[in-house]
């Protein structure tokens, strides 16, 4: 009875020719468990709750999706913040309030400051008023001026950054034509008709 021929070697051989199919799979096997292993490291570095001690591979995958998730959530809210901070620095630069340099100039602190960005058929306005509002009418005022224009609130909230009040409004627009300029146009004329 003859031996079998011995198998061929795990590696490329001198010839150049392929490795096996067992070797092409335990390399891409070995490969995936380095990802994972990397992904848990990197999903627990992150803040993330560790996975119980018997956790599935899908499961684990699961919670790295979800961290992910919220981060990512997490980070466009900071991205907003930074924002309405940044429009409310520029604001107090080019009108500072009664205690700064010109207090001479009380009606210019108080004219509030329009900024629209169009995203398509969307826009994003922050507005900036000279003084925060005792209470929340003029906010209200604004997101119902909106509304009447025909855009479609998306979402709409305000801060009090210093001596000032930052209003962010995300609205859809439909597309007729001079919808978005109509929109822009009734909120500018609502938040410095009530300014005054």
């Amino acid at each position: 009875m003859a031996m079998p021929p011995p198998p061929p070697p795990s590696g490329p051989t001198a010839g150049g020719s392929k490795p096996d199919r067992k070797t092409v799979e335990r390399n891409r096997r070995n490969q995936m468990n380095g990802l994972y292993h990397r992904l848990d490291t990197l999903v627990h570095a992150g803040g993330a709750p560790s996975a119980a001690p018997g956790a599935t591979r899908p499961e684990r995958l699961g919670e790295a999706a979800a961290y992910i998730s919220r981060t990512t959530e997490r980070v466009e809210r900071l991205k907003e913040r930074k924002r309405e901070l940044t429009a409310a620095a520029r604001m107090t630069q080019q009108n500072p309030g009664p205690g700064g340099s010109g207090s001479g100039s009380g009606a210019a602190a108080a004219l509030p400051e329009v900024t629209v960005q169009h995203l398509g058929s969307g826009l994003h306005a922050i507005l900036v008023t000279g003084a925060p509002p005792s209470d929340g009418a003029s906010f209200h005022r604004s997101v119902r001026a909106v509304e009447e224009a025909g855009g479609e609130v998306q979402n709409a909230h305000f801060s009090v950054v210093g001596a000032r009040a930052v209003y962010t409004i995300h609205v859809l627009v439909g597309e007729q034509q001079g919808s978005i300029e109509r929109v822009v146009q009734r909120l500018k004329e609502t938040v410095r008709g009530h300014a005054r």
